[in-house]
């Protein structure tokens, strides 16, 4: 009578047989992981991809994890049936589905409370995927009470259970990983692990009121996914990508976003830059093609392609270019060939591959005299393509007097960006310059700083002379740096002075905390 009160749905048990017990388990570990897996992709067109999204998500799911198990195993010793387990699996359906609803709900309410980048991740994270983590979580204790028939094969009856959960947990971690995620959607996805969720809730039911919920819930969801927008205009495995036309002072264009980054404004003009450190850049080609004078043509390599705004400018301006572009995601490259333009068959050729990875196997035997650093955010910065290491691979791939820059995002009050990059480059270039995007570079507030190093000293002279030939040619008309702010460059005892007091960090591959250094620009940017 003891072992029957202890194991009260036992004769329930012996009719569903181990396989379906097993199913129910496998569909809920399978589920738990997608959603895990799904939910960095989920956070980053909001929050971005860095170190504390994954914290949050992993964090948050694993506290799920914890009291789940803890409530499923008291719902196991109080009597639940597998009417129980068929309720869960309805609830944890309709809560994945509900979730996508309030991920820019709450996005907004954390932009408007302007909480600091860890806060900010674990509060979305939190609110989206805590509630599917905590109810899948109760399956498998559930599923294991109702399983023991005998305790003397505890032992095996639980180890094979949570050999199942395990199994499942590795599939949806590939599958969500390799297949999933490059293929389909997040909508997709999130709806496609409600719809299965309700199924199983279904068919665990036998009939009754979860069956009906489940079917209702379903209904409901279905209706409701069809009339929802896409959750991005592309999304590749990498980013997702918007499109969108959209209007500036320089007239009419295309603004493409990579996550939440508005990385390019396109015009239908390559010449006109929208941003100001691209007019640098473009002061850059000019003074390159003048120390040059014609006696080859000049080479270039964009790290990031993005919206290819300065590749497109440079093979406009000087079309005998060598000009090259590694970009780590294919589906940026086939986008802009779809919808922005860029001719697959010009002169602008494309390396999809990891630019570390890249310019570590000989850039493909290629030397630059320009490498242009055009991955980097305020939201999220490859620490892999900050370090000294991933620098000397950039010296090894610049043709003698070429210069690597790179645009850098920092507060110069609150920041330690800019003097940690200064810091790490000066270990490996001997000669480094910095131009703010204006004089009054020490003003609070975020600001973009281009860092230009090279083997050889910057001839001021003809930096200046180059600016007034970029401007003259009208290199972003109508444009809002002046040439006296494209032209200034900061002094060494300004180098120095901010390496100082800002406190740089060596930044090398076994140390590259750039998450941390980048979130204060998170509160800044508001």
């Amino acid at each position: 009578m003891e072992q029957q009160k202890q194991k009260p749905d036992a004769s329930a048990v012996a009719k569903r047989g181990s396989a379906e017990a097993h199913a129910y388990v496998f569909i809920a570990s399978f589920c738990l992981m997608v959603i895990e897996l799904v939910a960095g992709r989920i956070m980053a067109p909001y929050l971005g991809s860095s170190l504390y999204t994954w914290t949050s998500v992993i964090g948050v799911v694993l506290a799920g994890v914890t009291l789940g198990n803890y409530s499923g195993g008291v719902l196991a010793e109080r009597g639940a049936r597998w009417k129980s387990v068929a309720t869960i699996f309805a609830f944890a359906g309709f809560a994945a589905a509900v979730s996508f609803y309030t991920f820019a709900p709450t996005a907004n309410l954390i932009y408007g409370l302007g909480l600091p980048m860890a806060l900010a991740t674990f509060v979305f994270a939190l609110v989206g995927f805590f509630p599917v983590s905590l109810l899948l979580s109760m399956v498998t204790p559930i599923v294991i009470t109702l399983s023991l028939t005998s305790l003397n094969k505890t032992g095996t009856t639980v180890g094979r259970i949570y050999a199942v959960s395990a199994l499942a947990s590795i599939a949806g971690t590939f599958a969500a990983g390799y297949l999933l995620i490059p293929l389909l959607g997040v909508k997709t996805i999130v709806m496609s692990v409600s719809a299965v969720l309700l199924l199983a809730g279904i068919l665990a039911s036998r009939g009754g009121s979860a069956r009906e919920v489940s079917v209702m819930a379903a209904v409901v969801l279905l209706w409701v996914s069809l009339l929802t927008p896409k959750f991005c205009f592309v999304e590749s495995a990498y980013y997702c990508i918007s499109v969108d036309p959209s209007q500036s002072e320089r007239g009419s264009g295309y603004r493409f976003v990579l996550d939440r980054l508005t990385h390019s404004f396109i015009f239908a003009d390559p010449d006109i830059l929208e941003y100001d450190y691209e007019t640098v850049y473009g002061v850059v080609t000019e003074y390159m093609n003048d120390r040059l004078g014609g006696k080859r043509a000049m080479r270039t390599l964009s790290v990031g392609g993005g919206g290819y705004t300065m590749p497109k400018n440079v093979i406009d301006n000087f079309p005998d270019a060598q000009v090259d572009v590694v970009e780590i995601d294919p589906t940026v490259t086939e986008t802009n060939v779809r919808y922005l333009g860029l001719d697959p068959y010009g002169g602008i050729r494309t390396y999809n591959e990891d630019a570390r990875m890249f310019l570590a196997q000989g850039a493909d035997g290629n030397r630059y005299d320009i490498v242009f650093g055009d991955a980097f955010n305020d939201y999220s910065i490859p620490y892999h393509l900050t370090t000294v290491e991933f620098l000397e691979s950039v010296r090894s791939a610049l043709a003698p007097g070429g210069i690597y820059a790179l645009n850098s995002i920092d507060d110069f009050e609150r920041g330690r960006v800019l003097a940690s990059f200064l810091r790490t480059i000066g270990q490996v270039f001997p000669y480094v310059e910095v131009s703010p995007m204006g004089q009054d570079w020490r003003k609070g507030g975020r600001n973009t700083f281009m860092i230009l190093a090279s083997e050889q000293p910057l001839d001021r002279y003809a930096w200046d002379t180059a600016a007034d030939e970029a401007f003259a040619r009208h290199i972003a008309a109508p444009q809002s740096l002046a040439v006296a702010d494209a032209k200034f460059l900061l002094s060494a005892e300004e180098l120095t002075e901010i390496e100082d007091e800002r406190q740089g960090i060596l930044l090398t591959d076994n140390y590259a905390p750039m998450d941390s250094l980048t979130a204060p620009l998170f509160t800044s940017r508001r």
